[in-house]
Parts: C-alpha cells; sequence; structure tokens
C-alpha cells in the first residue's frame, strides 16, 4: 500500500504543475463563449453557466495549491478522489453547453460548440492522463452528452459528427493508458534510480566513515608507534659516541641510517592518516618565498653532490600568503620525489609570475618522466612507478599522495606536466601577499647546556633511561620520573630548586598529561619556568593548550640533537 501511495503522489505531482495551464484554456474558453453566444443565448443562463464554471475553476485552483502543500502518503487517496470529483464537475458544466448553446440548425452554433468541447477534452489529454480517474470524470462527462446530442439529431451528417466524437473519446481513452503507462515506467525509474544513488551514498558514507575511522585509529596509534623508535633513537646517539672498532661504527651508522628510514616511512604514513582524519588545521601567514626556497636548497645541496645531479634555483623576492610548515612539507616532499625517481641530470625550483595575485612554483626535471597513464596513479597512496619489488629505500610510495592532499587543504592548485624521456613540472600556485613577513629567524650557534637542572616526566622507561643517559652526557643535572605525582613529591621532600627547564610526554599514565605535569612544576615553583611536551600524536585541541600553556611541541621521535637546540634556545629566552 506504501507503494502505491508513493507512485500516486508521484503522478498528482507531475499533474499538479500543469493543470494551471489546463484551468487557463478553460478561463479563456468560457470567455470566447461570452463573446459568441451573449445575442443568441439568454444572457442569464450564459452569466450563470458562466458564473459555475468560474467557481468550479476558482475552487479546483485553491484544491491544488493545498493538496502540493499537505499531499502525504497518509492522504494521498482521498487528495486523488477530490481532484477526479473536481473534474467530474468541471466536466458537468461544459456537458450542459451541449443542451444549452448547440443549435444543430445554426452551423455557427454546431461548430464552436463541437471544436471548443474536443479541443477541451484534447488539451486535457497529456495532463489528466497523469491520474486515469480524472481524465475518465472530465472527458467523457463532457463528450458522453455531447455525442449524445448529435447522434439524436434527424440530419444523418451530424448523426455522422456524433459518432465521431465517440471514435475520438475511444481514441483519447487509448492514447491516455499509453500516457499514462509510460509515466508509471518514468516514475519507476525514477524509483530505482534514487533507490541505487540513495544506496551509493550509503555505501560512499560508509567509506568515508570507515576510512575516517581508519586514519582515525592510526593517528590515535602514532602514540604508540613513535614511543620505541624515540628511544631507540635516543640509545643509538648514545651509542655512537663509545669508542669501537671501525667495523661497529660502520654497523652503528647502519643502524642509525635504518632507524631514520623507519623514521621517515612512520612519519609519512602518519601525514597521510592526520590528512584524512582532518586533524590538519592551515595557519597562514606571510612567507618570504626567497628565503624559503634557500632554506630547502641548502638542505638538498650535499644530495645534489653525492648523486652527481645540478641543482638550480631561481631566486625572487615574492611574499605569499600559505602554512609555512604545510608548504615546505609540499616543496620538500616534490623536491624528494625528483631526486628519489626521476634519475634525472638537473632539477631546479622555478618561481614565475602570472599576475599581481598570483605566483607559481615549479620544481622541474629533465628525468625519465611520467606515461600518460600513469599521471594520475602517482598522487595515489601507496603507488610507486618502478619499485616493484617495494624497496623501503624508495618510500612507501605516500609522497605525493601527501602533496596532493596538502595541496587541497592549502587551495594551492597543483598541476603535472610529463611525458616520457622529457622530464616532469609539479607546479603549485601561491596567492601573493601585500604584507610584510615576520621576522623568524633564530640564533642557534650555541647550543651548549651544561649545568641546567633538567626535570622530566616520561611514562616509558626505556625513554626514561635513554634520556637520563643522554642529558648527563649533556652536562645537565636531571630529574626524571614516570607520573607526575612521584615527581612532585621528589621536588618537596629533597627540597629542590626551581629547574631551568620542564621536559613531559603528553600521554601519562592514570589518563594525567604533560600539561598537567608543567602547570603543577610552575605553580609549586610560582615561575613562569620553560617547558617542552613531546608526543607520539598531535591534535588541533593539543595544540591550542600548548598555546595557551606557552609551551613548545617536539613529535616523537626527535633527534638529541633537535632536542638539545630547543632546550638551549628556551633557557637562553628565559636567561
Amino acid at each position: 500500500m506504501t507503494r502505491d501511495n508513493t507512485v500516486l503522489i508521484a503522478q498528482l505531482q507531475s499533474m499538479y504543475p500543469q493543470v494551471k495551464f489546463l484551468f487557463l484554456g478553460v478561463i479563456a474558453l468560457t470567455v470566447v463563449l461570452l463573446n459568441i453566444f451573449w445575442d443568441k443565448v439568454d444572457q442569464t443562463i450564459l452569466i450563470s453557466w458562466a458564473l459555475a464554471s468560474s467557481f468550479i475553476i476558482v475552487c479546483r485552483s485553491f484544491f491544488v495549491i493545498y493538496s502540493i502543500k499537505h499531499l502525504s502518503l497518509k492522504n494521498a487517496h482521498v487528495h486523488a478522489f477530490i481532484f477526479a470529483i473536481g473534474c467530474l464537475a468541471s466536466g458537468f458544466t461544459w456537458a450542459f453547453t451541449s443542451f444549452l448553446f448547440l443549435d444543430p440548425k445554426e452551423t455557427v452554433s454546431l461548430i464552436v460548440i463541437v471544436i471548443l468541447l474536443l479541443g477541451s477534452t484534447a488539451g486535457s489529454l497529456v495532463t489528466l492522463s497523469a491520474y486515469l480517474p480524472a481524465f475518465y470524470a472530465y472527458n467523457i462527462s463532457i463528450l458522453i452528452p455531447l455525442a449524445w446530442v448529435l447522434i439524436d439529431q434527424n440530419n444523418p451528417d451530424i448523426t455522422w459528427i456524433g459518432f465521431l466524437v465517440i471514435v475520438f473519446l475511444i481514441a483519447m481513452i487509448g492514447y491516455s493508458h499509453s500516457v499514462n503507462r509510460s509515466l508509471k515506467q518514468y516514475i519507476a525509474l525514477r524509483f530505482h534510480n534514487e533507490a541505487l544513488l540513495e544506496e551509493a551514498k550509503t555505501q560512499r558514507d560508509f567509506a568515508q566513515k570507515a576510512n575516517r575511522e581508519k586514519s582515525q585509529y592510526l593517528a590515535a596509534t602514532s602514540h604508540d608507534l613513535r614511543q620505541p623508535l624515540h628511544a631507540l633513537q635516543l640509545y643509538l646517539s648514545n651509542l655512537k659516541r663509545l669508542q669501537t672498532s671501525d667495523e661497529q661504527q660502520l654497523l652503528m651508522q647502519k643502524s642509525v641510517d635504518t632507524s631514520e628510514n623507519l623514521n621517515q616511512l612512520l612519519a609519512a604514513l602518519m601525514d597521510v592518516s592526520r590528512l584524512d582524519s582532518g586533524e590538519v588545521t592551515v595557519n597562514k601567514e606571510t612567507i618570504d618565498l626567497n628565503r624559503l626556497i634557500n632554506s630547502l636548497a641548502q638542505e638538498f645541496q650535499p644530495d645534489a653532490q653525492r648523486q652527481n645531479i645540478q641543482f638550480l634555483v631561481s631566486f625572487t623576492q615574492c611574499y605569499v600568503l600559505s602554512d609555512k610548515l604545510l608548504l615546505m612539507r609540499c616543496i620538500r616532499n616534490l623536491i624528494c620525489n625528483a631526486f628519489d625517481h626521476a634519475k634525472a641530470n638537473r632539477i631546479e625550483i622555478l618561481v614565475s609570475d602570472i599576475d599581481e595575485e598570483q605566483v607559481q612554483l615549479s620544481i622541474v626535471d629533465d628525468g625519465v618522466g611520467i606515461n600518460y597513464q600513469e599521471k594520475e596513479k602517482v598522487f595515489s597512496e601507496f603507488y610507486q612507478l618502478k619499485n616493484p619489488e617495494r624497496d623501503r629505500n624508495k618510500g612507501l610510495g605516500l609522497g605525493l599522495a601527501i602533496v596532493k592532499k596538502l595541496s587541497k587543504i592549502l587551495k594551492h592548485p597543483l598541476e603535472l606536466e610529463t611525458s616520457p624521456d622529457n622530464g616532469c613540472k609539479f607546479t603549485l600556485t601561491l596567492e601573493r601577499s601585500k604584507l610584510l613577513p615576520s621576522d623568524d629567524n633564530e640564533d642557534t650557534s650555541n647550543n651548549d647546556i651544561s649545568g641546567l637542572f633538567i626535570v622530566m616526566v616520561e611514562d616509558d622507561p626505556l625513554i626514561c633511561e635513554a634520556m637520563s643517559m643522554t642529558m648527563k652526557h649533556w652536562g645537565c643535572e636531571v630529574l626524571i620520573h614516570q607520573t607526575t605525582q612521584a615527581l612532585m613529591s621528589e621536588l618537596k621532600q629533597l627540597n629542590y630548586t626551581a629547574p631551568d627547564i620542564i621536559i613531559a610526554d603528553y600521554r601519562l599514565k592514570h589518563n594525567q598529561t604533560g600539561i598537567q605535569a608543567v602547570e603543577q612544576v610552575r605553580q609549586y615553583f610560582n615561575r613562569q619556568i620553560p617547558a617542552i611536551i613531546v608526543s607520539g600524536d598531535i591534535t588541533q585541541s593539543i595544540t591550542n593548550k600548548l598555546a595557551q600553556l606557552n609551551c613548545e611541541f617536539h613529535q616523537k621521535p626527535v633527534t638529541p640533537e633537535k632536542l638539545k637546540q630547543s632546550i638551549a634556545k628556551l633557557t637562553a629566552l628565559n636567561a
């Protein structure tokens, strides 16, 4: 029953927009009849008929307007029945013209009535065929009385016209069934397509939800994955200092390289997860593009010399509006892709003007290029050209996927021009900025932190041990505990002086956080002690809390050199 009502609603909804044209036609025919028969028929009868016809049209118009707003599965049959009754009433009104105005002896009267009534019913074919009871009610109530009047005449010619009216009615009924059948097929097809579309939408939403959950799971487990890697890098850093044989030094360097490779692969995987889970927030600012490119050029110059690649950079004084860290990641990944996969002899960073509002930054190489069929695939996750053996030294195939995702987030259109044996040209379109960039130069030349008193909260015992070894080697006095409670207890019992800096892991035992540890230590000593938060994951909520607490953040695994540099900078500012 629900299915039938749904189809009926669709039939009525397809008919209602066209009914207004039928109503206008009926009004026009009424005006025509008034003009033609004004002097030929009793005016009282004529006006009464015209008022009755007009009243029925007005009532039907109001009902259609009401039905459009209130039509539902529960009242569909009631509304359809009322509409059919309105058609019947209108048909009977026009049927009276056959008895009141038709004079078989007068040719003009005969022609006018027959043509108007046949025209009125023909005009209803397309409109009322959507709902056959309405079509029958209107057409039969008009044409049967007309045929009866014509057939009942003694004139054989007029009688034949009456029979032709019957034939016309039968033909109209046949056409109406055909139109109705086509409309129902269209409605069924529309419902089928809507069901398919809804199913596709459901499947798409399910896939997107699964992808988000996967990404959120990977992002959430990032902390657990980075913890042992962070400890490993600290242990390797301490082992490198020991006096060992050449063979041991070689093995140690390979271990360090392997650890760094694992770090890069894990970082790429986590970056994709964060981008897919929506955890990345864009903080746009004015960036000196010249300085940014120069920094990256210095970073890759040793690789260019080692691989005997001509690495060129076109510097230009240009300020752009973007997120500095995310933009650097985009450009760095594009340069890495050129060095690792292009097999190029020449790699160049080009900056070119588009207009006063935009500038293009391109990474161009003269390497092997990419086939047209592979052009879009290279931006897919885990897709690599010419690496069927999955050589880990070539990465996971996430570099360009990250660039594609970041370019969309930053709203920097990304284009690729390439062909086999003619190299590649990756181009980012950047928005110019009319503001000056903030001065972000940092003096990191003095990283001597010997003599500092450092307190640290870290729930991983391996990292605690490794950090203690590392900081004691730097000449620091270190106090490390796995919980904030244990740290505060020792600080109070032994009456320690205020530390020079606080280092805390974000996620601690018993649902505690490093932020709480920093707050408690600062509150106890009543000083704004410099602090560094380290963690295996980062979300926007954590970023906001760190900004309010005025803490520096490092994502695990952080190299000892980078951590030492941050400690030196923060303690120097607080000196």
